[in-house]
């Protein structure tokens, strides 16, 4: 997340409210001229402001910022994570396979389940899954479908925490093509179901993922909140 000085965030406050704005109206906490100036002219060379004739307004860049903020607070909301899940399966000699990967990073370090990834900004969901197959697995997939939306809420047992919010698009990909590997970020395998069934340590809902992604039906939101030992 970008981290922003207060000036230039009351800054990008009062232009959200009041677009075209000259100097000594944005300059609400009364600095010197030159104090000022830093801020305004920063937020000028970083692209979220623009001047003309005197007066300031918020680019299209600094709309956007801006419109995440929450203006009580003037700070940035804290948003869920958005990404796509990818359960992956395979026939092989009449029997079902799924792609699992065990996670090599934190949180969750040492954990098996779905690949996942964060969706990029203004990436399509298919699109993204695809992506994130490829990069994570080495695989690609044509017949790649949306299952669900799922909202997952991860509390701490211990402490009651709110350690995740996290809205993830459900993405069954049937039969993919080429080389398996691993990357930095895990290793994969092909298991079947009930190996599957019977790994030690999968994600908090991965069960339930799974009967998820192979059911049939209408798109639909699922919510649900899960406590975990560690994250």
């Amino acid at each position: 997340m970008i981290k922003m000085h207060n000036i230039q965030m009351l800054i990008l406050r009062e232009l959200l409210f009041s677009p075209n704005s000259k100097f000594t109206q944005l300059n609400i906490q009364g600095l010197t001229s030159d104090h000022f100036s830093y801020h305004i002219n920063a937020l000028i060379k970083d692209g979220y402001v623009k001047k003309t004739s005197l007066k300031y307004s918020l680019t299209p860049k600094g709309k956007e910022f801006a419109n995440r903020m929450d203006t009580e607070e003037v700070s940035i909301e804290k948003q869920p994570k958005v990404a796509v899940m990818v359960v992956a399966t395979k026939i092989e000699n009449g029997k079902k396979y799924l792609l699992v990967q065990e996670r090599t990073k934190e949180p969750y370090f040492g954990y098996s389940g779905f690949i996942t990834g964060k969706i990029r900004f203004g990436e399509k969901v298919v699109e993204a899954a695809k992506r994130e197959l490829k990069e994570e697995s080495g695989l690609s997939c044509k017949n790649i479908h949306l299952k669900r939306l799922v909202r997952d809420y991860v509390v701490l047992n211990n402490t009651g925490e709110l350690v995740e919010d996290k809205m993830f698009f459900l993405i069954h990909a049937a039969n993919p093509k080429g080389d398996l590997v691993n990357t930095k970020n895990g290793n994969n395998k092909w298991l079947t179901e009930d190996e599957f069934k019977h790994l030690k340590k999968k994600y908090y809902n991965e069960d339930n993922i799974y009967e998820i992604s192979q059911s049939r039906g209408n798109q639909t939101i699922i919510e649900g909140t899960y406590l975990v030992n560690e994250f």
